[in-house]
């Protein structure tokens, strides 16, 4: 079974890295305390912030909603989209990263997208355009529920991406060793994951009895939101033993959601698997659920060029984000009426679609109130946070 630890929410206030009000972070907290290289990632924007607090954001969203509940059916969950989860690699774009998938009220993805557009808005300086890029992605998502085909034009940021890519795979395992080397580990560390993963694969696929050997592997401690997650770095021997066909895996802890009643607890580990299939308009070509010790981790390929809409360096224009905004909103009003086998469910499509439309006023007021509560909350963690500007 999944380690818990009493629900994500109730652990991180125990840990004392939340406090009661869910969306503050206390940076003296001994985990954060021993990352000054997180704290000063978590204190850089408003943004950054928002990216870190997820669990608690979650929670206060539902509380926020929990007198309407029952108009929501229970839809496909992202459940940690935002701006800079959409991405752009060798295979396609959308919004990745599926850590937080399961099932549950789809107020909880409408709410963190619209609040990071909204901060990424103001942190670009067109904080007055806040409600019209909100609208683009509710239009999107109107759209992306009506199951029609939409001819969607790829966003001038996704391309402007793509051209930097080397389309190089030596490019990538290069990349992949250099960020291996900032913490190796022994070569069985992953063991057990490892056969479960060949396990899961091998078998339905003729595959090189060596193909998951472990060439290398290291931890992981990139990213923001996940930065404290167990997370590894895999370099596998792939088809054969030449060097140039190894393949790139990561290997991510699978956090434990217990804690928000409008998400679903009981679907297990799986849920991850489940959402990027569902989600993702490109799924991992190898990509399993395993076990490793008393936890569970989410393993998949990475891809050769892989780039994020970063708010500071990619997204250039307005019509960037109001682009972005849009075509995110069309993905996950797709993923959101899926039933578990991948088809659309019309019914379910229309009954979010009414419950969206008799309560946007307040989703969209719910979306400015938490971008609001985020960039206090910001504040207040870089007046604490020891070697900040604002702390000194």
């Amino acid at each position: 079974m999944l380690r818990r630890a009493g629900g994500a929410v109730i652990w991180l206030l125990a840990a004392g890295v939340l406090h009661a009000d869910g969306l503050a972070v206390d940076p003296r907290e001994p985990r954060l305390a021993s990352r000054p290289d997180l704290v000063a990632r978590i204190s850089a924007t408003p943004h950054a912030y928002f990216r870190f607090v997820n669990t608690g954001f979650a929670a206060e969203t539902c509380r926020l909603f929990q007198d309407v509940a029952r108009d929501f059916p229970e839809v496909e969950l992202h459940g940690d989209a935002h701006v800079e989860q959409y991405t752009v690699t060798s295979l396609g774009r959308g919004l990745s990263d599926f850590d937080d998938c399961t099932r549950g009220q789809p107020v909880i993805d409408l709410v963190r997208f619209g609040s990071s557009l909204v901060l990424a808005a103001r942190q670009k300086g067109w904080g007055t355009h806040g409600r019209q890029v909100v609208g683009d992605f509710l239009h999107g998502y109107r759209d992306g529920l009506g199951g029609r085909h939409l001819r969607l034009d790829m966003p001038a940021v996704a391309t402007r991406l793509r051209s930097h890519f080397k389309w190089d795979h030596d490019a990538a395992l290069a990349s992949a060793h250099e960020m291996i080397d900032a913490a190796p580990l022994p070569r069985d560390a992953f063991a057990d994951g490892m056969a479960r993963l060949e396990e899961l694969i091998a078998f339905a696929r003729e595959l090189s009895p060596r193909f998951f050997q472990v060439k290398r592997i290291g931890a992981l401690t990139m990213g923001i939101g996940s930065a404290l997650d167990e997370k590894y770095l895999i370099v596998i021997e792939g088809m054969s033993n030449a060097p140039g066909d190894d393949l790139i895996l990561e290997a991510k802890q699978i956090r434990d959601l217990a804690g928000n009643p409008c998400v679903r607890t009981d679907v297990g580990a799986s849920r991850v698997l489940d959402g990027q299939r569902l989600i993702a308009y490109e799924p991992f070509a190898y990509a399993a659920v395993v076990p490793h010790g008393d936890k569970y981790f989410w393993v998949h390929d990475w891809t050769d060029d892989y780039a994020e809409a970063s708010i500071a360096t990619a997204i250039a224009s307005l019509r960037d984000l109001r682009e972005i905004a849009y075509d995110a909103g069309v993905q996950m009003g797709r993923a959101h009426p899926k039933r578990p086998d991948a088809s659309r469910d019309k019914e379910r499509a229309n009954a979010v679609r009414r419950a969206v439309s008799a309560h946007e006023n307040r989703i969209r007021r719910t979306i400015d109130e938490m971008a609001d509560r985020t960039e206090a909350a910001w504040r207040e963690f870089r007046q604490t946070a020891p070697g900040t500007s604002a702390a000194r």
